[in-house]
């Protein structure tokens, strides 16, 4: 592919060519999974789905409205790719969903349950599943946040935290809690310690489907709500945190305190401060490069 890339310096025309390339790519996988599929456009998005023309339109429309409020909520940390419009595909249901992510799963092999995510591999592209398309309005906030992250090589802690809670501002939870905020709060004192916390950390937590995935999501709009009350602190923060402490030196030099602050304000006081000499490597490490978010 890199072969035919034409040899320009014009950002217009490399859309262009990515664009065209993405929506090449979307026609052949029609003609994989059937008639019933069909392809549609927007500004910046491909659809592919088997969705009538009208609903198709609409989720066009709302994937477009969502990219620009994402751009107002998170100025100056948030950014769109001019290099080819961001594909979508919306399977007819959850076996040709999981059947497709599967590729795309973790080294055990195991996936936690989703509705929608998306897939920074190669062209990076959404999928979502059509048995769930009534909730599928906070699924597209949240993933699309996570694609408009990605030039950031965030920890996985603040890479989710800027996604869930930008998700709730533009598409509120509905109905009550499963828990109470005293029952959450017991949960997080049984299950961080000075071993868990670094796996929340170095991003571990969150691929272990379960207790280890629901509550590092908890944690992290916790912390994220703490960092993000003064938000141009937060935006020098998010752009200038690395992987590589999980933004611990960020933290000191733009929010003017460690990361441990932040797990002392929720959990009280302990051992609580990254270490990254104690991650492993690979997927260990915080930033989904490569990876589904």
């Amino acid at each position: 592919m890199d072969a035919c890339l034409p040899d320009t310096g014009d950002r217009a025309l490399m859309d262009a060519f990515w664009s065209a390339t993405a929506k090449a790519w979307l026609h052949a996988m029609r003609a994989r999974l059937g008639s019933s599929f069909a392809v549609s456009e927007s500004d910046r998005f491909l659809l592919l789905t088997a969705l009538d023309e009208r609903a198709a339109r609409r989720m066009l429309e709302y994937l477009e409205k969502t990219r620009k409020r994402i751009l107002r909520v998170l100025e100056g940390i948030a950014t769109e790719s001019e290099l080819g419009k961001l594909c979508v595909l919306v399977f007819a249901n959850e076996d040709e969903y999981y059947r497709y992510v599967s590729e795309y799963g973790t080294e055990e092999g195991e996936l936690a349950r989703s509705a929608g995510m998306f897939l920074q591999y190669g062209y990076g592209h959404f999928v979502f599943v059509q048995d769930h398309m009534s909730a599928v309005e906070p699924t597209i906030a949240h993933e699309l946040t996570h694609c408009m992250l990605q030039h950031l090589p965030l920890p996985a802690w603040l890479n989710e935290g800027i996604a869930v809670k930008t998700e709730y501002r533009l598409s509120p939870p509905q109905g009550r809690p499963l828990y109470t905020p005293e029952e959450m709060r017991q949960r997080h004192l049984e299950y961080w310690n000075e071993r868990t916390i670094q796996e929340f950390w170095s991003g571990k937590s969150w691929r272990r489907p379960g207790e280890s995935n629901t509550l590092s999501y908890d944690l992290a709009v916790h912390f994220v709500g703490l960092a993000s009350r003064e938000f141009a602190a937060f935006r020098e923060f998010a752009n200038a945190a690395s992987v590589d402490d999980s933004g611990d030196t960020a933290a000191r030099a733009h929010l003017g305190f460690p990361l441990a602050r932040f797990a002392q304000a929720v959990l009280g006081e302990g051992r609580w401060q990254p270490d990254p000499a104690k991650w492993g490597e690979g997927t260990e490490l915080g930033q989904f490069s490569d990876d589904a978010l």
